[in-house]
């Protein structure tokens, strides 16, 4: 359901927590390398419930370091836990982060006004206290030594334009039972005095407007609810104003599912709502067959979950990546969805969800046998014995296991039973796993590998990589930081020579490469994307003859590559500018002198 995503997609995201709780009034995040992906910062409160304090789009920002801080929410709560959101659509390379400063008070300070929802940001821009960029609004560093001046300036006249709420009132308003609903859907809730004020506004201002749009209205609405008798609402119309257009009812099932099924899930509940025919096809689980609960990880619970149970008759494909976590779902609750629902899954995504453990890896093994797809990246609650559980499995395809405690033994039989498997990702596992033994038997067993992701495998020697040259789809490696690799002989030319239909080879930070490593790899007139990354003995001839020779190659990065200048780089560049070359910031002894 491509549909949930709103206009900006969160693609990840990293969860800081701080030492000592404030009320939040600005984050600043140190972006060091390619800025601008940060789209959301969210706090969690005390109950483990997160709150969206900014959003934003994505941005196309010059490639320099900037303090990024944009305008917070009012924050009514305490929080040390900051979690950053990221969208890298419009970066052509990854973004780098050094540091992120949170800054806030020990007391909840609001501006000494009665404007709903003010806090200390909107009152700095009111005193003209932070001069922003034209260029970009949130960047503090047009003067980087004057970064958070403004909070020093306000800081010496806070009594003059804030007030302080002790406890006794903000405290109390955030455990009541009323409150605490109405925290669901707001952000923030005004102390009591502007809350009447802003009531008393709205009677005098907006609701005399409310009256007569209302009533501007009525020559032209037709409203009807069919929920019972009682419900009927109709506004009579002269036939000279009426038009009739059909009644939606009388259109066939099938095509109001065709229709629906554009719909988000969000918009299939709220359509429940109006009357007993829609409630009904609403419902229909042809509309349920394919399920993306991520976007609403900061409120999906076992409720939800339950309310969406009966619906699911057909479900195929769920994903509940980052849902679940701070026991918003338990691992009975999902386990009785999936006896409930999961029986025809294909496609199933648990990525980041904090109540996976063995027991719930020992149901799917049981419910789910039709399973192609795994993902359970940081699922760090399965053991090995859990895992186990899955070698039951016999059509999967993609398996993600990234940062998961697996061992060599149970995934070798994992892969010895699911010949089909084509895509794998044993990425962070460092020593964990043996990937040699691992590279043997995807040798052995998956002919159909297409993709595999052994990034920072610290196990993978010139044997595994050998081993792997069995597998001649491959269209994707990934052996960045493999530090076992070392000289890599003639392995990797088995390997490249092997596999003709490569599209992206990722070999960061191997310097033992060398020219005649990689040459087999001209033969790869599919290759996309390069990864040289701190190849020091690699030469320019090598480097030229991909960027001619390989038609459909888009990125190759030749950063730390000491062996290729600066100035051929940019002569590449301008010859060649269908290439994006990548050449991260470097000192040469030349700039230290």
């Amino acid at each position: 359901m491509p549909q949930n995503n709103g206009d900006i997609v969160s693609q990840d995201y990293i969860d800081l927590e701080f030492y000592q709780e404030v009320y939040p009034i600005r984050v600043s995040i140190y972006e060091t390398y390619n800025p601008g992906s940060v789209v959301g910062v969210w706090a969690q409160n005390s109950d483990g419930k997160w709150y969206q304090l900014w959003s934003g789009v994505p941005q196309s920002v010059p490639h320099k370091p900037r303090i990024f801080s944009p305008r917070l929410q009012l924050c009514n709560f305490k929080t040390k836990m900051i979690r950053l959101e990221f969208n890298h659509d419009l970066l052509d390379y990854y973004t780098e982060l050094d540091a992120v400063l949170l800054i806030g008070t020990s007391e909840l300070i609001v501006p000494n006004n009665n404007l709903h929802n003010q806090n200390l940001n909107d009152l700095i821009q009111h005193l003209g206290y932070l001069e922003y960029s034209s260029e970009d609004t949130y960047n503090l560093t047009p003067d980087y030594l004057k970064a958070n001046q403004d909070l020093s300036i306000l800081k010496k006249t806070l009594s003059k334009h804030c007030k302080l709420f002790k406890s006794m009132i903000v405290d109390n308003m955030s455990k009541g039972k009323l409150v605490s609903k109405i925290g669901q859907h707001y952000q923030s809730v005004p102390p009591l005095e502007e809350a009447f004020n802003s009531l008393q506004q709205f009677l005098q201002e907006d609701f005399p407007k409310l009256i007569r749009d209302i009533q501007h209205s009525k020559s032209s609405t037709l409203f009807e609810q069919d929920n019972s008798p009682n419900d009927r609402f109709s506004i009579s119309l002269t036939d000279s104003e009426y038009q009739p257009c059909g009644s939606f009812s009388a259109l066939p099932d099938e095509t109001v599912l065709k229709i629906l099924k554009n719909l988000d899930l969000r918009s299939l509940c709220c359509l429940c709502r109006v009357n007993r025919h829609f409630n009904n096809i609403a419902r229909d689980a042809l509309l349920y067959t394919s399920l993306n609960l991520k976007p609403y990880w900061y409120c999906l619970d076992t409720s939800a979950l339950n309310y969406l149970a009966s619906r699911c008759k057909y479900l195929q494909q769920l994903d509940l990546s980052w849902c679940g976590n701070y026991n918003m779902i338990k691992y009975q609750d999902f386990i009785h969805f999936i006896h409930t629902s999961g029986t025809l899954l294909t496609h199933l995504r648990l990525n980041c969800c904090q109540f996976v453990n063995d027991t719930v890896i020992f149901e799917i093994s049981k419910v789910c046998k039709n399973l192609k797809e795994l993902c359970l990246r940081n699922c760090m609650g399965i053991t090995n014995e859990g895992f186990s559980k899955l070698e039951c499995l016999e059509l999967l395809e993609r398996l993600e296991l990234y940062r998961t405690n697996i061992e060599t033994s149970t995934l070798c039989t994992i892969l010895k039973n699911n010949i089909q498997m084509r895509h794998l990702n044993l990425a962070g596992m460092h020593d964990r796993l043996n990937i040699d033994e691992i590279a043997v038997e995807l040798g052995n067993s998956c002919p159909y590998l297409e993709s595999v992701d052994f990034w920072k495998a610290q196990t993978l020697t010139p044997h595994g990589v050998r081993a792997l040259s069995h597998c001649s789809n491959l269209r994707e490696v990934d052996f960045g930081w493999c530090g076992g690799m070392g000289a890599p002989g003639d392995s990797l030319r088995a390997l490249l020579s092997s596999c003709q239909y490569l599209e992206k080879v990722f070999l960061a930070a191997l310097r033992g490469l060398t020219d005649r490593d990689l040459e087999p790899l001209l033969q790869c007139q599919r290759l996309q994307q390069l990864d040289l990354l701190g190849a020091r003995s690699l030469t320019p001839d090598i480097c030229y003859k991909f960027i001619l020779f390989c038609p459909k190659l888009e990125m190759i990065d030749l950063s730390f590559c000491e062996g290729i200048s600066d100035f051929i780089v940019q002569e590449w560049r301008q010859f060649f500018p269908r290439v994006s070359i990548k050449r991260s910031f470097q000192v040469t002894s030349r700039d230290m002198l």
